[in-house]
C-alpha cells in the first residue's frame, strides 16, 4: 500500500512538474529529474525506501516502452538507409570520449590511464533515457523522416552504449585484477562488444519467431499486445536479473519491435497506439526515477575540473559524430543536431558511477562525482538542445508510413 500511495503521489507531481517546466519552453524531462533530485535521497528523503527498492524495477518496464515503440518507428527501407552512420555512431564518438577523458585525467586528476580509461566509459555512454524519448517524439511528429535521422539515432545510441559498458567493464577488470597481479586480455575484452551485438540481434530474432507463433493463434487483440510486450520485459529482465553479459536486451527490444513493424503489420499498429497509452504514464516514473538516482550534492569541490574535463570530452566527441556523419546526405545543420542530441548523459552514469568506488579503485569519489556532474550538465543541455533546434532544422519526412497504406487500404475496401 505505502508502495501504491506513493507511486500515485510521484505520478502526480511528476506531470505537474512537467506542465510547470513546459510553460517556460523547457522539455518536461528536466523537471520530472528536478523532481526526483528533490524528493529523492540526496536531498529531502521523502521517498520511501520500499518504493525505491522498486523504483529500478519500474524504471526498466518505462525504458523499454519507448525503446519497444523506437523499434515500431523504424522501416525496413530506413534502415538500409541509415545502416552505415548508424554502425559508426555507436562505436565512434563514445570511444573518443572515453579516451579522451583517460588522458585528460591523467593531466587534472593525476589519475593512471587506466583510472581514467574506467571515468571515461562511465561518462561516454549516451542516455537512452533522454535521448530515445525525444527521438520518437520527433518520428511522431514526422520530423527528420526525409533522412530517417530519429531512427539513425535510435539504433546508433542502442549499441554505443554496449560500446561504453563493455570497456568500462574492460578498464575495470584490467585494474582489479592488475592490482593482484593477475593478467587480462584486452583482445578478448574487446571482442565481446560485436560478439554482443551479434548474439543480441540473433536472440531477439528467434525470440521474434517463437512469439509471432504464439500471438498468430490468439484471437483477442488485447493479449496479442500483452503478450509481445511482456515478451520486452523478459528480454530485460534476462539481461539485468540473470546477469547475461553478452545480451544488450535495449539493442533487442528495438530490434523486436523493429520485426514486428515490418512483419506482424496487422497488429503493430494496436501495439503502437496502446504502447504510446502506456508512455504517457511511463515517463512519469523513468525520467523521476533518473532524477532520484543523481546525487547532486557529490560534485563539490570537484566541479571546476570537472567542467574543463567534460567541455574538452563533449567536443572531442562531437568531432566523433560529425566523423561518423561523413559521406551522408546530411546538411551541416543536420550534423549539428545529430552533435546535440548526442549529448546527454543520464541513466548508465546514474548506474555505474558508484562501483568504481564500491569496488576499492583509488579515486573512485572522483570518478563519482566527476559522472553525476556529466548528468547535470549534459542532460539539461542535450534535452533544451533538441527541443530547440528539431523544428528549425529537420524536415517533415516525405516517406510514406505503412499505417498510412493500411489506412488507405481499408478505406478502399469499404468504397468497394
Amino acid at each position: 500500500m505505502i508502495i501504491l500511495i506513493s507511486l500515485v503521489i510521484i505520478g502526480i507531481l511528476a506531470n505537474i512538474s512537467g506542465k510547470l517546466v513546459e510553460k517556460v519552453k523547457l522539455p518536461s524531462l528536466i523537471g520530472m529529474m528536478v523532481l526526483g533530485m528533490v524528493i529523492g535521497p540526496s536531498i529531502f528523503n521523502l521517498v520511501p525506501k520500499e518504493t525505491l527498492e522498486v523504483s529500478s524495477g519500474i524504471k526498466d518496464i518505462a525504458l523499454v516502452t519507448v525503446l519497444f515503440i523506437g523499434g515500431l518507428g523504424i522501416n525496413v527501407s530506413q534502415i538500409k538507409q541509415i545502416g552505415r552512420p548508424a554502425v559508426l555512431l555507436s562505436i565512434i564518438p563514445a570511444t573518443l570520449e572515453g579516451f579522451t577523458i583517460a588522458f585528460l585525467c591523467t593531466i587534472f586528476l593525476d589519475f593512471t590511464f587506466i583510472q581514467g580509461a574506467i571515468l571515461g566509459f562511465i561518462i561516454a555512454a549516451v542516455s537512452p533515457a533522454v535521448l530515445i524519448p525525444a527521438m520518437v517524439s520527433l518520428i511522431e511528429r514526422k520530423l527528420g523522416q526525409d533522412k530517417a535521422i530519429p531512427q539513425m539515432l535510435l539504433v546508433g545510441a542502442s549499441c554505443d552504449d554496449t560500446v561504453a559498458i563493455t570497456l568500462f567493464t574492460t578498464f575495470l577488470t584490467l585494474y582489479t585484477k592488475s592490482s593482484i597481479g593477475e593478467s587480462v586480455s584486452i583482445f578478448n575484452q574487446i571482442m565481446i562488444i560485436p560478439l554482443t551485438i551479434i548474439i543480441s540481434l540473433v536472440l531477439s530474432f528467434i525470440i521474434f519467431k517463437i512469439s509471432k507463433l504464439i500471438i498468430s493463434k490468439v484471437d483477442n487483440k488485447n493479449i496479442k499486445v500483452i503478450i509481445a510486450f511482456s515478451t520486452c520485459i523478459g528480454m530485460r529482465f534476462i539481461e539485468k536479473n540473470l546477469h547475461v553479459e553478452v545480451f544488450n536486451s535495449l539493442l533487442a527490444v528495438m530490434v523486436y519491435g523493429f520485426l514486428i513493424r515490418n512483419y506482424m503489420k496487422d497488429i503493430s499498429k494496436e501495439i503502437l497506439d496502446t504502447m504510446n497509452r502506456l508512455w504517457k504514464i511511463g515517463k512519469l516514473y523513468l525520467f523521476t526515477f533518473v532524477g532520484i538516482a543523481i546525487n547532486p550534492t557529490l560534485v563539490g569541490k570537484y566541479f571546476i575540473v570537472g567542467v574543463i574535463i567534460l567541455t574538452i570530452s563533449l567536443s572531442v566527441r562531437s568531432i566523433g559524430v560529425f566523423i561518423s556523419l561523413i559521406g551522408t546526405n546530411l546538411t551541416i545543420k543536420e550534423k549539428v543536431f545529430c552533435m546535440i542530441a548526442y549529448l546527454p548523459k543520464a541513466t548508465v552514469q546514474s548506474a555505474k558511477a558508484s562501483i568504481p568506488l564500491e569496488m576499492g579503485v583509488a579515486g573512485g569519489d572522483i570518478m563519482q562525482a566527476i559522472a553525476i556532474l556529466s548528468v547535470l550538465i549534459t542532460a539539461p543541455i542535450g534535452a533544451i538542445g533538441i527541443n530547440m533546434t528539431c523544428d528549425k532544422i529537420l524536415h517533415k519526412g516525405d516517406n510514406k508510413d505503412f499505417f498510412e497504406d493500411i489506412n488507405i487500404k481499408e478505406k478502399n475496401i469499404q468504397t468497394i
